[in-house]
Formats: structure tokens, C-alpha cells, sequence
């Protein structure tokens, strides 16, 4: 009986009297923001409002022409090196989100009723964080371009001149066994590397650039920022790899078009990068 006696307190210390002497378990997924689960039809509205933001705000036009004139210089220095220049457009399109950070200031100062200046007042609330970013993505960049170039070297070593146009490019791979292994080669580790750059991406900046300028954001640094972006893209992968699809529609448009599309598909895209971000992540 002394026995059952004791294993009764046992048990009952077994267990808070109160609930609230629980202690919560913090998990990445606890720990950050909530995330809202998008369908596809909200990829329209983010077009859509981002299309009547930009003509709102028409300073963000600049800054698609600047993007603009600054890759048909680096194309132009590169048109004899076809792999150099097809490496550059890719570069402009993963880039792009980090790119398009003075867009998405444009749209934070249109969400609070601010007048629309240059564009240029993140890079004091920013600080380091987008530049840190920024190489983070280089490095990804770099990495990417270098397994291309040397995947292309491997296979077609005397086939390939490293010399010529880039729109001769795909025809000449096209016209051998290696060529054609190449192409196969380098579309797949463009799809993997994109994908994975997407997800980091995705929100990355508006989530830090909202947390600099809204003090009640929930996430606090770079770190937590990509972890909130990666967040996002785990709960709408079918969603949101749909809209990285569309975003890279709009870019070969850009490219059809010798990159003067990309003026207006930049901000535009830019614009509407806000407003995925407001819909993925809830204001608390």
C-alpha cells in the first residue's frame, strides 16, 4: 500500500496543474512568421496590381531603364562569347529580385501613403544586409556559370568554337551527339540552380526591407528573412514554381525583344514581387 501511495504523486507531478506552466516547443516552423497559402489565380491579381502600381508610379520606370542599358552594355561587350553572354542574361534574371529592391521600396512608400521618390531610400535602412545578399547570390551565380562552362568545355573539346554569335549558339549544339548533350546538360542545372535560387529569393527582400522600415515585422534579420522566403515556397511549391515560370516568360519576352521590353517588365515584375510577398506573409 506504501508503494501506491508514493506512485500516485509520482504521477500527479507527472503533469502541470496548469497549462499555462507549459513551455511551448520553438521550432523554425513556430518561430517564424505565418504563411499563407496562395492558389493560381492570385498570380493574376499580383500582375494585375502590379500593373496599375507601376503607372502610379511612374519613377520606376527608371530604374527598369537602367537595368535595361546596363545589361545591353554587358551583352554588347560580350556578343562574340556566346556562353559569356548567355551567362549574363541568366545572371540579370536570377539577380533580378535583389535588382529590383528600389521597386519594391517604390511599392512599401505606396502601401503607406508616401509620395513616391527616387527609389533610392532603402540603402540607408538596408545597410549591409542587401549587399550581403547580393553576393550571396553572385557566389551561387559564379558557381553556376562555371560548371556550364566547364560541362560545355568537357563534351565538346574541337567542336564548339569558344568564339562566335550568341544566336548561333543553339544551332551549332544542336549539330552533334556532344552538342546536343550539352544543351540537355546545361538546361537541366539551369532548372535545379533557378529553382533553388527562386526559393531563396522569392521574398527575401521585401521581407528585410519591411522589417527595416516596419518595426513590428516579425522577422529580424537577413538570415530570418531567407528562412521566411524558403517558408513561403515550401507551403505553395506547385504555386510558386507556376510563377517563377511566368517570370521567366515575361523575361524571354524581354529578350525577344532585344531587352527593351524588360523597361517596363522589370518594375512591373518588381511591383508585383510586393504584393506576393503582402499576400505570402501576413501583416501581424
Amino acid at each position: 500500500m506504501s508503494e501506491e501511495k508514493d506512485v500516485v504523486p509520482m504521477l500527479q507531478r507527472a503533469y502541470p496543474e496548469d497549462l499555462g506552466e507549459t513551455v511551448p516547443e520553438h521550432t523554425p516552423e513556430t518561430d517564424s512568421p505565418a504563411i499563407r497559402e496562395v492558389a493560381t489565380e492570385d498570380l493574376g491579381t499580383w500582375l494585375g496590381k502590379g500593373w496599375r502600381d507601376l503607372w502610379q508610379m511612374p519613377v520606376a520606370l527608371v530604374h527598369g531603364l537602367v537595368i535595361t542599358l546596363a545589361a545591353l552594355i554587358l551583352l554588347g561587350l560580350s556578343w562574340n562569347q556566346p556562353w559569356m553572354a548567355f551567362s549574363l542574361l541568366a545572371g540579370i534574371l536570377l539577380l533580378g529580385p535583389v535588382l529590383a529592391v528600389g521597386v519594391n521600396y517604390l511599392a512599401l512608400q505606396k502601401e503607406r501613403g508616401e509620395p513616391g521618390g527616387s527609389g533610392l531610400g532603402w540603402l540607408g535602412p538596408m545597410g549591409g544586409s542587401i549587399w550581403a545578399f547580393a553576393a550571396l547570390l553572385a557566389i551561387l551565380f559564379v558557381i553556376w556559370a562555371s560548371f556550364v562552362w566547364m560541362w560545355i568545355a568537357v563534351l565538346n573539346i574541337g567542336e564548339i568554337a569558344v568564339m562566335g554569335q550568341l544566336h548561333h549558339l543553339v544551332g551549332a549544339m544542336l549539330s552533334s551527339g556532344a552538342g546536343i548533350i550539352s544543351l540537355v546538360g546545361v538546361v537541366v542545372a539551369a532548372i535545379v540552380f533557378g529553382l533553388a535560387v527562386f526559393a531563396l529569393s522569392l521574398v527575401t527582400i521585401p521581407a528585410l526591407l519591411d522589417h527595416r522600415i516596419r518595426d513590428d515585422a516579425p522577422q529580424k534579420s537577413l538570415i530570418e528573412s531567407i528562412g521566411v522566403s524558403l517558408k513561403a515556397f515550401s507551403h505553395n511549391p506547385g504555386t510558386l514554381i507556376l510563377w517563377g515560370l511566368i517570370i521567366t516568360a515575361l523575361f524571354m519576352v524581354s529578350v525577344a525583344t532585344a531587352l527593351l521590353a524588360l523597361i517596363v517588365i522589370f518594375p512591373w515584375l518588381g511591383f508585383a514581387m510586393w504584393h506576393a510577398y503582402r499576400d505570402l506573409v501576413p501583416m501581424p
